[in-house]
């Protein structure tokens, strides 16, 4: 397998990467700064040779977890502090009775030389708990009704009400880090997606000067939003101990922690009632949103109407509601996919009503010409042409057809880069940005040597570190937006320093100076190899540094189209095939950037069929906090999902990371009620919720 890429990562040796082009996506060749190179740590991360925060088990370190509440509602009576501190290995038992208010709720917290002595001495605390009454969904607090009569000047009336669930986070690498505090200095191996909130929001918790300690994120196990906003209490307790006890302290979620305590997408009601004129047109009409927000005040938004299609006078009411549960956090488009699900479905059913096709409705009511253009492409794509009425297939399996739409701003370049070309020709790619699992390291590389002139083997990539130039956060799909434009300019600042240095030796002027093909050019003509124009540099290199860049212009939009196919006698739903169309203007790295899209669509995918926190109704526990009875999408649901770069007009690096999860339940939801003929209009659309749909449509 031919190949002449062979980056360094900046903690491990050089990794040869494939070149080999995606051939089953050639419509997507060409549009990019890079077409071929594939992540630059992907054997690092298949072999195990990449360490996560999670793996750094040091030597004599000290673990600790939370004791956590197991009810919706309860008040810890007593416990056996005694039998717990006896357990061989125990360090420390801290304990605060209080009354708290959800499942998994932190009440204190065990330490011991080993996991499995914490975990003895959680069982030996033998906790005593006084359950209290407890409310676990919207509808506990608010009163949800279907909004009555038409609208003024309507011809036809949609009234409905939709729901979404509590989705948790569910990455790979659970919440928390490591803590190693030597006394006089620390380093913190964190699994963030800041790594520069990690080191500010310590504050005094170490007790050390800024510069005095190093956070340390070089490889992430994913976040979708939950791990921005600081060291979180998992770190926060790590730092304590490991300060106290001069030992490293090793603090990691388990996976039903992750579920219970670490965040999520809150649920979501929304009542509609909106009018449309016989032509599509929308009248007037008014939504009312409820955001579940657990113990938290706020946070529970629920973005419909969306603005990316046009409705007149419609009336827009949201209403945060509190239950007994952990509260949101950040996740990937926050508000977003709970607002496409019930808008997309909302104009499905108008259509159907109206007797329109609901891509010529969507069409019509598209905010702007670049949604039209990316229907009427997906829709060739799809096989839209075959779709046939709601409702009018009789076999069991029936086939349906769904779309919907996205869009996401875009961020400001800023933060710092650094590039360095050293005097053997090396060159250096530095930003404390994390890489959460999105190809960070991989971009920074592309963009600085493409913005030099050189072979991408030339450069090593030093990224994840607090020691190294601020960065930002890896959330709002600001990263690349953000980074790219900064590293592209300091890699230019860089090289024309390298001409500088080149038209002082020789009398000439800078702007003589220019690079193809990693080659050396004055004046037009070759003039040095890169090698032996490097070798002319001082010992210590030279360095271009940046903090902003140029930016991208306008939103990132998309279309995603959903084939599916329903079985009938079942309930159970077969995607089939996703034509995801996505604008993020200047496209850096052609395959991590359709790997951005086909995860965002995994994940609607997901939300739509399968995500659901569920609550004991009596006791507000969490039924299935795990992955047996958490089910998320798998290889046998999998269908094919085809990523469309739209490059038409796109200039300068724009946002990727959350528009592509927007659109998806919805589309999905508008497939299923074109293949069956009735709306399934609350998530996750599984088989007993189709059967119930079927049967009130008379099937």
């Amino acid at each position: 397998m031919k190949s002449d890429v062979a980056p360094a990562l900046a903690n491990g040796p050089a990794v040869i990467p494939t070149d080999m082009p995606t051939s089953n996506r050639p419509m997507n060749m060409g549009q990019s700064m890079n077409d071929n190179t594939s992540r630059l740590d992907g054997i690092a991360k298949i072999t195990g040779s990449a360490k996560y925060s999670s793996d750094m088990q040091l030597p004599n370190a000290v673990y600790a977890r939370f004791v956590r509440c197991p009810f919706g509602a309860a008040s810890l009576e007593s416990f056996d502090d005694a039998a717990a501190r006896n357990v061989t290995g125990v360090i420390e038992i801290e304990i605060t009775p209080k009354a708290c208010q959800y499942n998994g709720q932190p009440v204190g917290h065990v330490v011991g030389d080993s996991p499995i002595a914490v975990d003895r001495a959680l069982k030996a605390l033998k906790l005593n708990w006084k359950k209290a009454a407890v409310k676990t969904t919207i509808a506990d607090t608010a009163k949800v009704e279907v909004p009555q009569g038409s609208v003024d000047g309507a011809d036809v009336t949609v009234a409905a009400v939709y729901s979404t669930p509590v989705q948790t986070h569910s990455s790979l690498e659970t919440h928390g880090g490591v803590v190693d505090h030597k006394g006089d200095r620390a380093t913190v191996y964190a699994s963030t997606q800041g790594t520069f909130s990690v080191r500010d929001g310590f504050g005094d918790a170490l007790n050390l000067k800024t510069s005095e300690f190093e956070v340390i994120c070089e490889y992430i196990g994913g976040g979708f939003g939950s791990k921005l906003g600081g060291p979180g209490k998992e770190l926060m307790l790590a730092a304590k101990l490991s300060q106290q006890l001069k030992r490293p302290a090793y603090v990691m979620c388990n996976r039903a922690e992750e579920h219970l305590d670490t965040g999520n997408r809150p649920s979501s009601v929304t009542s509609v009632r909106i009018g449309l004129k016989k032509d599509g047109s929308v009248v007037g009409g008014e939504v009312q949103t409820y955001g579940g927000v657990g113990v938290a005040t706020g946070g529970g938004g629920c973005n419909v109407p969306s603005g990316r299609y046009t409705f007149a006078n419609v009336n827009k009411k949201h209403e945060d509601v509190s239950f007994n549960a952990g509260g949101p956090r950040a996740f990937r488009a926050p508000g977003r996919p709970q607002g496409a699900f019930a808008e997309e479905l909302m104009l499905d059913e108008a259509a159907a009503k109206l007797g329109m096709d609901p891509l010529d409705l969507k069409r019509k009511l598209a905010a702007d010409d670049v949604y039209r253009a990316m229907m009427e492409q997906g829709a060739k794509l799809i096989g839209w042409s075959d779709r046939k009425a709601n409702g009018s297939q009789k076999s069991v399996m029936r086939t349906g057809y769904g779309l919907g739409v996205a869009g996401w701003g875009s961020a400001s370049p800023g933060g710092n880069a650094e590039v360095v070309i050293h005097q053997d020709g090396s060159v250096e790619s530095r930003t404390g940005t994390q890489d959460i699992g999105t190809g960070q390291r991989t971009t920074m590389a592309i963009c600085c040597a493409d913005a030099i002139g050189i072979p991408l083997n030339l450069v090593t990539v030093k990224i994840g570190r607090s020691t190294l130039p601020v960065g930002p956060g890896s959330g709002g799909s600001v990263t690349s937006p953000t980074t790219a434009p900064t590293m592209m300019n300091a890699a230019a600042q860089a090289r024309d320093k390298l001409f500088e240095v080149l038209a002082k030796q020789g009398g000439d002027n800078a702007a003589d100076f220019s690079m193809k093909d990693g080659a050396v050019l004055k004046r037009g003509e070759k003039f040095l190899s890169w090698k032996d124009a490097c070798a002319r540099l001082p010992a210590d290199g030279v360095m271009g540094s940046a903090s902003t860049g140029d930016r991208g212009k306008g939103d990132s939009q998309g279309v995603q189209f959903v084939k599916v196919v329903v079985d009938c006698e079942t309930g159970i739903i077969h995607p089939k095939h996703v034509i995801a169309i996505q604008s993020c203007g200047r496209v850096i790295c052609r395959k991590t950037a359709e790997s951005q899209i086909i995860g965002g669509v995994i994940q609607g995918l997901s939300y739509g069929m399968f995500e659901n926190k569920i609550l004991d109704r009596n006791v507000g526990a969490m039924v299935n906090p795990n992955f047996e009875w958490y089910k998320i999408l798998g290889p046998c649901e999998m269908p094919h999902i085809e990523p469309v770069l739209w490059a038409h007009g796109q200039t300068g690096v724009k946002a990727l990371g959350e528009p592509p999860t927007i659109p998806t339940s919805g589309a999905l939801a508008c497939a299923v009620f074109n293949a069956i003929g009735a709306p399934v209009r609350h998530l996750p659309l599984t088989p007993d919720k189709v059967l119930a749909a079927l049967e009130g449509a008379g099937a």
